[in-house]
């Protein structure tokens, strides 16, 4: 089993010794695996430089690999993305580890930790609550704002751009350029396969990406 440490803080002017401090004491700790971020935590696992270069790295190799985090925040503040890091984890066989909250997402043999699945099933419940909460409180506006004539929404026939489209979904267009496939892309980003088709149909018809 080979141990890679990722530490996050939101700015440089936190310390993430502490973090470091508690990693040098797990078993298999080795400085070259460590990588240390300093990024705002709403800022997508997926987009940020260091958990790139760690993902590249493990997935490059055929070894069995974990992930040792300080605990689950390290992996960002947004609920959905994190749930969607951890997915993405365990389809590529990696194992997380959160030293706080103390539990691992594969067990030893490899296979899914069902008392991880359980934690994470009522992440996802909460997550998924917060998101009608949200679409609830949008469509409530959005009736408000009608009623006081402020709000007329999407014209009829209305199409976004293609300037709108590519920067809207710059994230996407930036993967389709490293030759990632549609798939992954849509399940790194989170966007629908259909977005993710949308966008590599203008930067082909743009010349910004060969097929």
């Amino acid at each position: 089993m080979v141990y890679y440490f990722y530490s996050r803080t939101s700015t440089v002017l936190q310390n993430s010794a502490r973090q470091i401090e508690t990693f040098k004491s797990h078993e298999g700790f080795n400085p070259n695996n460590l990588f240390v971020e300093r990024i705002q935590g709403n800022i997508p696992f997926m987009e940020r430089p260091e958990a790139v270069k760690m993902f590249d790295t493990i997935t490059n190799q055929s070894e069995r690999c974990t992930v040792v985090v300080d605990s689950i925040d390290r992996l960002g503040r947004n609920l959905i993305d994190i749930l969607r890091t951890i997915d993405l984890f365990t389809k590529n066989k990696i194992n997380l580890k959160s030293i706080k909250e103390g539990f691992t997402t594969l067990l030893d043999n490899g296979d899914v930790n069902p008392m991880a699945q359980l934690v994470i099933s009522c992440m996802g419940s909460i997550a998924e609550m917060n998101r009608n909460q949200i679409k609830t409180r949008a469509m409530e506006g959005i009736k408000v704002a009608q009623a006081l004539g402020k709000f007329q929404g999407r014209k009829v026939g209305a199409v976004q751009s293609d300037e709108k489209l590519l920067q809207r979904h710059q994230s996407i267009a930036k993967k389709l350029q490293k030759g990632l496939s549609i798939r992954d892309i849509s399940e790194i980003t989170g966007a629908s396969s259909a977005t993710v088709c949308k966008v590599k149909k203008v930067m082909v018809n743009r010349k910004m990406l060969e097929v």
